[in-house]
């Protein structure tokens, strides 16, 4: 049995439901969720959500473990910008390798400009554990943002993990415009990408120009001085995985135009 599966057997049985009750609740067949407990398979992302009400937890108990035995990978194939270029507060690049970051994606295929790449490579990118490789990704399970897109949402991480999860090729796709992010299973290379949406409550903006670049500026100063909380900060991210310990952290927050904020995520609780 697979640690996704013995999770799922636990927390059904800590609920009261046995398997014909989960599956009368998910609409699916207590086959389905025998196999899912057995390591046979794994539930499709789209039953996810409704999975984690049912047994009380949430997607991220479900899904972790299994993800961390995965070999993934990560690909930026982005030419069209300037990632040093400031972003409120943050460089472009922040916003783009903190999905990666939050999923335990440290090694990133990066096919960009020289200059991108000379950036890439400065001490800046040291402390998270990153590793860069300037080639194509080839027979991995790899996870692809192809424009400079600025994304976020409260459960994105979730849908990722999700995609990650699902063994197949699939697209995220906000409403009414173009896929985002691409997550590529090395076992269904040959097969054609499914599109999911990732529906309402998502920010989808473009990065791709200096006026567009304004646009999201503008909407992270807002965010963050009305909330008191961080988008796209890879220290903070960082910390919470226990990649960098709290000295680490408040050495950066004193060289960061955003060290007020980072300094408050000291002593809230680290995961991983």
């Amino acid at each position: 049995m697979n640690e996704t599966g013995k999770i799922i057997q636990d927390l059904r049985v800590k609920a009261g439901f046995s398997q014909k009750t989960l599956a009368k609740a998910l609409h699916i067949t207590d086959k389905a969720v025998s196999k899912w407990e057995r390591g046979i398979c794994l539930p499709d992302v789209t039953l996810l959500p409704k999975l984690s009400l049912l047994l009380d937890t949430d997607i991220d108990v479900l899904v972790s473990k299994t993800i961390e035995q995965e070999e993934w990978v990560g690909c930026i194939d982005i030419n069209n910008c300037d990632f040093s270029q400031p972003v409120y507060d943050k460089p472009q690049v922040y916003y783009l390798l903190s999905h990666f970051l939050l999923l335990g994606i440290t090694k990133i295929h990066v096919l960009t400009t020289e200059n991108n790449k000379r950036y890439l490579q400065s001490d800046k990118f040291n402390a998270f554990g990153f590793k860069f490789l300037f080639t194509l990704p080839m027979k991995q399970n790899v996870m692809t943002i192809s424009y400079p897109w600025f994304l976020f949402g409260s459960d994105l991480t979730q849908q990722f993990q999700g995609a990650m999860l699902s063994n197949r090729n699939i697209n995220l796709v906000p409403d009414n415009q173009e896929p985002v992010f691409f997550f590529s299973h090395r076992e269904a290379s040959s097969k054609k990408p499914t599109s999911r949406t990732l529906g309402r409550g998502m920010i989808c903006l473009d990065m791709g120009d200096y006026d567009k670049v304004l646009d999201v500026a503008s909407f992270v100063r807002t965010y963050q001085r009305n909330s008191g909380l961080l988008i796209g900060s890879l220290e903070e991210i960082a910390y919470k995985q226990g990649i960098i310990d709290s000295e680490t952290l408040m050495e950066m927050a004193d060289r960061l135009p955003y060290g007020d904020l980072l300094r408050n995520v000291k002593g809230k609780p680290q995961v991983g």
